[in-house]
Formats: structure tokens, sequence, C-alpha cells
């Protein structure tokens, strides 16, 4: 319906002020600690800023599907190499097992689906170099997100708060890349907002609390508990498996026996991983 960098700036906006809100009143403020505020905001720079901007290029080269492909399944493997090195947190080998054997039911689940008109090949590495790029992002967002946690010690950060001041930094980092993109936009004679055929408001308001508040804030809650951001990237990333499900109720889209085996395989490896976590 509308520019999808200027919407993504415009839900991410929404999600702001609904966070702050939140923040506020369930825990009586926005809760900024000088020690660890910095790596909030790097860590939000990293995740939704970089993160986010080489997602939404990749998507244009690679198309949706293998773009989430390569993210999902390397940002655990970012998130594992980032926590070894910052946190110095270590997987055991049966837990390394459990996450490849989520990745490979995410893959399977993935790549089990129709195929999709394909894309031109000069623009295939660059699209590759960016899905790296997001997923990268992404687990090393998440890792700075641990540590800037850790810093916050003893008085805990909430998650409305630590969502609230990861988005901020993710906020000006497309609020630069979205003028940056209107410009080039305007240059090569394109238009740039487009004229909505709808309401959109209800759109955007749901796309805003959906994931940047109630996502991203589940997101920050799960760190603190699982303490571990590599485990939580690897059970983020059976997002797809659930989306199979949104678009059977809603679109009657029938998933193929490769991408339900993918999902079974996919759900096995999250069991797997939360018993041995359990034990």
């Amino acid at each position: 319906m509308m520019d999808p960098m200027w919407a993504n700036l415009t839900r991410l906006s929404l999600a702001m002020v609904l966070l702050a809100t939140l923040a506020i009143s369930l825990t009586g403020g926005l809760q900024i600690d000088n020690a660890a505020l910095p790596w909030f905001m790097i860590s939000g720079a990293v995740g939704f800023g970089i993160g986010d901007i080489g997602l939404f290029l990749a998507f244009a080269r690679l198309g949706a599907r293998l773009t989430m492909l390569i993210n999902l399944c390397l940002a655990p493997l970012f998130a594992a190499a980032g926590e070894l090195l910052l946190m110095g947190t270590k997987i055991s080998g049966h837990e390394f097992i459990a996450m490849l054997i989520v990745l490979l039911g995410v893959g399977l689940s993935i790549t089990g689906k129709r195929a999709v008109k394909p894309h031109r090949e000069r623009d295939y590495p660059l699209g590759l170099a960016l899905a790296v790029i997001a997923g990268m992002g992404q687990g090393i967002g998440a890792v700075l997100s641990r540590w800037a946690e850790s810093h916050a010690e003893p008085t805990q950060v909430a998650p409305f708060a630590q969502a609230f001041q990861r988005c901020g930094a993710g906020w000006m980092v497309l609020l630069v890349a979205t003028l940056v993109w209107t410009i080039f936009l305007r240059k090569n004679g394109q238009s740039i907002i487009r004229k909505p055929t709808k309401n959109i408001a209800p759109w955007l308001v749901g796309a805003a609390a959906c994931g940047p508040v109630l996502g991203v804030s589940c997101f920050q809650w799960s760190l603190v508990v699982v303490q571990n951001s590599a485990f939580v990237q690897a059970i983020v990333s059976t997002s797809p498996i659930a989306l199979m499900v949104l678009l059977f109720l809603l679109e009657r889209e029938v998933p193929t026996r490769r991408a339900i085996a993918g999902a079974i395989i996919g759900i096995t490896g999250v069991a797997t991983l939360c018993l041995l976590r359990a034990a």
C-alpha cells in the first residue's frame, strides 16, 4: 500500500510510542541506565538498523524465501560465536546438534514450498551478501543486548524498556536510510509515496503491535530468562513453521509434505534443546 522503507519507518515510529507507553505504565519509567543504555542502542543499531536494512535489500534480490532461510539459519550461529567471544558462554556438543536440527527443520520448511519467480542472476551474489549481513546483524544484535543487560545489574531493565531503547537506535538508523532511499528514488524519477487503496492505519498499528512491541519485548524477556542468545535465536527461527499454520487458516495455502516434515524436525529440535537445558 505504500513504499516499504516509509512503511517500516512509520511502523517503528508507532512502536516507539506504544513501547514508551507500556514501559511507563507498567514499570514506572523508561529505566535509562547510564552503563547499559549505550550498549542497548548499539544493539538496536546493529540488529534493527543494519540487520533489517540488509534484510529488506536482500528480499528484492533473492526473494523472501531464500533470504529468510539464510537469515534465520545464520543468526543463531553468529549469536553462538558472539556469546563465546563476548560473554564467554559455551555450548555443549549435544546442544549444538539440537540447534542444527532446528535449523535443518526450518530449512526444509522454507524450501518445501512452491517455487517462486527467479530473480536476476547478476543480483544473486549481492543478495547473498546482504542476507548474510542481515543474519549477522540479528545474531550479534542479540548478543550485544545481553551484554547491555549484564551491565545494568543489579538494577535490571524491564523488557518493554529494553525494547524501547533498542528500537530507538534502530529508528535513527532507519530514518537516515529512508531519507537516503527517498533521495535515490527522486533522482531516478520514481514515485516515493504510494496512494493507499484502502485504510492503511489498522495494518500499520497491527504490524507495530505484533512485531516491535510484543515480539521484541518477548525476545528481550527471553534473553534475560534463558541467558543464551544462540538458543533464543534458534527457537525464534522456527517462526516460518507457525506462519505455515496461519497461511493455511487465513489463505488456505496447503503446505507440502517436505514443509510438514521440516516443521516436525524443527519442533523436535526445539523440544530437545529445551530438555537439554532443563537437565
